[in-house]
């Protein structure tokens, strides 16, 4: 990537596996992120050895969380599978860490922005049907500057699982505890969702039905959609998001996993990711 070729608070992100996991992940500890933030500065990350064309739109991606026994706090890290998806077609991926995401997000100048999945708190209110609980907003806070920023700069926007609820929370909607959506490996198909005619998402694959992978324990609650569209799957559960009045023409939800199958060629995961750098492409 090489953005900043001769900055002091630039870290490469190396690959590894986690324990008791077989997917292959980048990651930067966050340790060497605080320590570049301690020190007045705003850390800057490279992928090594990984080339982009000078027309490749910047997109911002928000890092994930794993954590590794040999660590105190968790690594800043990054699916293999997000970063294939998204240099597979045609755009560079440049990340965000937690803190200070908006000011990197201004440095960066992005042509979208991309919000990954995982597992996070999100605020009490957006859940149905929950009991008081602790909660830790950090992660999510940062979802929210994406979106604002997205929307101040009228950028395109694809949320992936957990995106996908955070963007479908900011547009109105709640999410709830659901259960037999995580029982298959996340590299193989679960079920087939129903896409809307007339719909963004019909728009991009041409198909009325598509099949899915399932890899998440919470959902959009059917009972309080917000100011969304929604596409759902066989048994009920919101499967995809998309705002009715959205700040750009691609700002879509998903909840499943299409990046694991855009290497292996499966035409709707990619036409998902091909039209959302194209519409990067032309602002």
């Amino acid at each position: 990537m090489n953005h900043y070729p001769n900055s002091t608070n630039k870290l490469f992100l190396q690959e590894t596996i986690y324990p008791g996991d077989d997917k292959k992940t980048y990651f930067v500890a966050q340790a060497e992120v605080d320590n570049i933030l301690a020190s007045g500065l705003l850390p800057e990350f490279d992928l090594p050895g990984v080339d982009f064309a000078s027309s490749a739109p910047k997109i911002a991606v928000m890092f994930t969380r794993d954590k590794h026994p040999d660590r105190d706090k968790a690594d800043y890290s990054m699916p293999l599978a997000t970063v294939e998806s998204i240099c597979l077609s045609g755009g560079r991926p440049c990340f965000i860490s937690y803190e200070k995401a908006t000011e990197q997000l201004e440095k960066i100048k992005p042509d979208g922005i991309y919000l990954p999945g995982g597992a996070f708190d999100v605020p009490l209110s957006w859940e149905e049907g929950e009991p008081e609980h602790p909660v830790d907003l950090k992660r999510c806070n940062v979802y929210v500057e994406m979106i604002e920023y997205a929307k101040k700069n009228k950028l395109p926007l694809l949320g992936i699982c957990g995106g996908m609820q955070v963007l479908a929370c900011y547009f109105g909607a709640k999410i709830k505890r659901i259960k037999a959506h995580r029982e298959v490996a996340i590299k193989t198909f679960a079920h087939k969702i129903a896409i809307k005619e007339d719909s963004l998402l019909q728009k991009i694959t041409g198909l009325s039905e598509m099949e899915v992978n399932s890899w998440h324990t919470w959902a959009v609650s059917e009972n309080i959609i917000g100011n969304n569209v929604a596409h759902f799957s066989p048994d009920g559960v919101v499967e995809a998001v998309e705002p009715c009045n959205p700040w750009h023409k691609f700002v879509l939800g998903i909840q499943s996993h299409p990046e694991y199958f855009v290497k292996q060629g499966y035409a709707p995961a990619v036409n998902i990711f091909q039209s959302f750098i194209k519409e990067c492409q032309h602002g």
